[in-house]
């Protein structure tokens, strides 16, 4: 995991840095140019040219085309961003013999940079290394802006130096036919200096290449960010109006069906797979035991080859109706498929071993399948370990996220996933489908899935609250929601082929807002932090703020419709500032991992022993 978020750090610093990079080279402001400068003792007999400025894709290449059929070889001193720009003409001049020494990176009064930029660029344009470098003009003996001037003041011991400009091939001619049989030479080779070429260095020629690619394709960089970040706005927009819209909807959907299924109180069987939960087991029978549902609850333990003794814990504690099943290690899905084997009952629920049940959740998730055609059910699954800022996260991300999707995924009649920590079945349901699959490593979006195309419903009750601990540090998360986001992309891949609601509703809103959604959304970050800190437009934050008040706003009516207080709501723009980039990061290696077709194991989290009813 640490190796991923290093790699995404330094992705992330280098593309600010091209972008940033980018901004500088391409802000030209306005100059005058400079003007024709005289100074420089020479040997007697030469005069040496020298320009300064460009290359300028409309001048320098007259100006060369002149110095060419003149015969005439002159030492051009270039702006760095101009040589990335026109890298051609860079390559032109040194290939017809002229020297190229290197002057600001960028035009202008505030264009000085470290020339190391403009000799970096110079190297990768022409793998040539350049010992010159343009003098302060201050310095220089006599400035005079007439050509004739010039002329005039030009003798055997002098250097003329001219911007590249219009006028520049004029005054070439006119310094020819004035002064014959001299001969017009490199500043090196008038002034008796070494030859100022040499080869470039590798890895200046490489830092040269990257920053011209940053600075050519910077705008480009720019341009997919903004419309990526404008996708993200809009999706978010339509998740956040959808969940609004259709939230209450399926309040009302829930009260029809509980109406329907008000007297339903079946014979239930609980099964528990349980691999290690040593910290939690006990507390998740008791609750379970404790149930108040006027109907028998038999509870099925099965102890998959754990080596915490689980199943002892179990056998230990003496309840009625609890049975403990024991096997070797062989996966939640056959653990699974083992206590429906063994179960008594019809309707079924199947429950985590970290998970604790208050004393009507059975009694809630089961009733709804009193309803025709209700095959499944999902419960409300609430974080039970809150404390702290980390756990008030998650808890966030739980009631705005997941919980508020089975809203809308319940009222659109699509909802592709019952959690694997509460979940009522029928066994008929689950028979037809073949069982619980271990096709994936989501399992209970695979069998849901599943139930939903052979034609059963599958609904939420959220009123079935199962409260379950969720991962006290970083790693224990990033292994967790990297299995279930690589889990739900098989699955959505299996199901590929679903019609009727599960199709056209459940897998594009999966897709638009489990995985394009989570792709796209740091260009939106990436975006803001180059507004307002390196492209100087401070309306960025203005924007980003109100992004996250509508998220924000949103977040706080999930919190209301689920029954939760909204005091933890003052950390969710904390969570979208730091949590946030983890969720993206799992996505983004689920959705490669998946691709490459790499398998990828079962990854089990350490548990703590906080699963308890927390107080709201």
């Amino acid at each position: 995991m640490r190796a991923h978020w290093v790699s995404l750090l330094v992705g992330l610093v280098l593309l600010l840095a091209a972008l940033a990079f980018h901004a500088h080279a391409t802000a030209v402001p306005p100059k005058s140019p400079r003007p024709a400068t005289v100074a420089e003792p020479v040997a007697d007999g030469t005069v040496a040219l020298v320009f300064h400025g460009g290359p300028d894709p409309r001048y320098t290449p007259k100006l060369l085309d002149k110095l060419a059929s003149r015969r005439l070889r002159a030492t051009f001193f270039v702006v760095g961003s101009a040589v990335n720009a026109n890298p051609g003409l860079v390559r032109r001049m040194v290939a017809e013999g002229h020297e190229v020494g290197v002057g600001a990176f960028r035009a202008g009064p505030d264009g000085a940079l470290d020339p190391a930029f403009s000799r970096a660029a110079l190297a990768a344009a022409t793998n040539v290394h350049t010992g010159l470098s343009e003098p302060d003009p201050d310095t220089l003996d006599v400035t005079v802006r007439d050509p004739l001037a010039i002329v005039a003041a030009t003798d055997a011991r002098r250097v003329v130096r001219l911007h590249v400009t219009s006028s520049a091939p004029g005054v070439v001619d006119l310094l020819a036919d004035r002064m014959p049989g001299r001969r017009f030479v490199p500043l090196s080779e008038a002034t008796g200096r070494a030859g100022a070429h040499a080869e470039a260095a590798f890895g200046q020629r490489i830092t040269g290449h990257a920053l011209a690619f940053a600075q050519r394709q910077g705008g480009t960089i720019v341009l997919v960010l903004g419309v990526l970040s404008g996708i993200v706005a809009v999706l978010a927009l339509l998740r956040t109006v959808t969940q609004l819209g259709l939230a209450h909807t399926s309040r009302r959907l829930r009260r029809q069906d509980a109406v329907v299924g008000t007297d339903y109180a079946p014979a239930v069987s609980v099964i528990v797979p349980a691999y290690n939960e040593v910290a939690n087991i006990a507390a998740t029978v008791r609750s379970i035991v404790a149930s108040e549902h006027p109907a028998e609850v038999e509870v099925v333990v099965v102890d998959d080859g754990s080596t915490d003794g689980t199943g002892d814990l179990v056998a230990e504690l003496g309840l009625p109706d609890v049975r403990v099943h024991r096997q070797p290690n062989a996966g939640k899905p056959a653990a699974l498929n083992a206590g429906i084997a063994l179960a008594r009952h019809e309707v079924l629920v199947l429950v985590d071993g970290d998970t604790v049940f208050e004393p009507d959740t059975v009694s809630q998730v089961v009733r709804p399948l009193g309803a025709a055609g209700v095959g499944a059910v999902s419960g409300n699954v609430k974080v039970a370990n809150r404390r702290g800022v980390f756990g008030r996260w998650q808890h966030l991300e739980y009631c705005a996220g997941s919980n508020l999707d089975r809203q809308i995924l319940n009222a659109l009649g699509c909802l592709p996933t019952i959690p694997g920590a509460i979940g009522a079945f029928r066994r008929t349901a689950l028979d037809e489908v073949g069982g619980i699959s271990a096709d994936t490593l989501a399992e209970d979006t695979d069998v849901t899935m599943a139930i939903a195309r052979a034609g059963w419903r599958v609904v939420y009750e959220p009123g079935a609250r199962a409260w379950t601990e969720v991962p006290t540090g970083v790693r224990g998360l990033y292994k967790q929601r990297y299995r279930w986001s690589y889990g739900t992309f098989q699955s959505m891949w299996k199901h590929r082929a679903a019609r009727g609601r599960m199709g056209r509703l459940g897998l594009a809103y999966l897709l638009l807002f489990h995985v394009v959604l989570p792709l796209l959304a740091p260009a939106l970050d990436v975006f803001v932090v180059y507004g307002a800190f390196i492209a100087d437009a401070p309306w960025a934050l203005v924007v980003w703020a109100g992004f996250l008040l509508m998220q924000t706003l949103s977040a706080g009516y999930a919190l209301r419709l689920d029954g939760e207080s909204l005091k933890p709501l003052w950390t969710f723009p904390l969570q979208q500032l730091a949590y946030r980039q983890l969720t993206y990061l799992v996505v983004v290696k689920s959705l490669v991992t998946a691709l490459h077709g790499t398998p990828v194991r079962w990854q089990s989290v350490g548990r703590t022993g906080l699963a308890e009813v927390a107080t709201r």
